[in-house]
């Protein structure tokens, strides 16, 4: 599996992101040092990673860093393949080009995701894989809608039927707050079968269709002030996460059975993400 984190030269708050998520506050600047500092920190947890650095551009591009919107890795398939993303907001667009010559240099294929305006996909952020990819969650609400999901359905019949595979089958559930914008920041898949959810992000509805779907012993649900405490990624026998209170470590811990790794991500935070949103996994090549 190839991890990519892309280095924060370009990140920063600026006035058109206003508004595009509780998060973030304009009149708070980012540190830039620091941020550099922790990301430094961020990669040193991984065991292995590719981290990218962009070449110098005039374009605002603040929110490049956060890798896990720059497409989705199709499983099962015989080559590594990425689903592109269709950003919703302008300055996340302009990253279209940057990412493809990323993708161009591993190298990974792409796919067009065939969306529009009212249909828009942020990538691994919206879609979480389980059953070694025959599963899938996604969430919609804030970002993605029902419609990018109906389109991500009928893609997936196309692109796997190509290889003679079943498509995977879908779980569609909306996030019910803003708060929870992107699916990864509202659940962690700790393991092939088994998630972490927060009750804040979903309706009682949909906490029942997801454990009808992966099984009511294989979804856990938990209820913290720490939005981000599942905006986290699992490194082997590790779990790393952003600074949490030592009661939600030890309980993340009970149930993951992973120590816990933590990294400061506050400057991230401030726009939105964390260690999740700044990682995004490319699955190798079937046999």
């Amino acid at each position: 599996m190839l991890r990519i984190c892309i280095k924060p030269t370009t990140f920063t708050l600026t006035p058109i992101q206003e508004n595009q998520n509780p998060y973030i506050d304009i009149n708070k600047n980012v540190r830039n040092r620091k941020a550099l500092k922790q990301h430094e920190h961020l990669v040193k947890a991984f065991d292995n990673v590719i981290v990218y650095t962009l070449p110098d551009t005039q374009e605002s591009l603040p929110d490049i860093v956060f890798s896990a919107n720059a497409g989705l890795c199709l499983p099962r398939l015989k080559e590594p393949t990425v689903l592109l993303p269709l950003m919703k907001y302008p300055q996340r667009k302009a990253e279209l080009k940057y990412l493809r010559q990323i993708y161009a240099d591993l190298p990974v294929k792409t796919i067009e995701f065939p969306g529009d305006a009212s249909a828009p996909f942020e990538g691994q952020a919206e879609l979480k894989w389980f059953h070694a990819g025959t599963k899938a969650v996604c969430g919609y609400g804030p970002r993605s809608t029902k419609k990018s999901f109906d389109i991500i359905d009928r893609l997936f019949k196309k692109i796997y039927g190509k290889h003679h595979l079943a498509a995977p089958q879908l779980l569609v559930i909306p996030l019910k707050s803003a708060d929870y914008y992107h699916l990864d920041v509202a659940m962690l898949e700790f393991d092939d079968t088994k998630c972490i959810v927060h009750k804040r992000a979903f309706s009682a509805e949909s906490i029942k269709k997801l454990k009808e779907f992966l099984g009511a012993e294989n979804v856990f649900v938990i209820d913290t002030d720490d939005t981000f405490c599942l905006n986290a990624v699992v490194d082997g026998d590790t779990l790393v996460t952003h600074a949490l209170t030592k009661p939600l470590k030890k309980e993340l811990e009970t149930i993951t059975g992973r120590t816990i790794r933590m990294v400061d991500t506050s400057e991230f935070e401030k726009s939105g993400g964390s260690v999740r949103c700044m990682t995004l996994d490319i699955s190798a090549a079937t046999a």
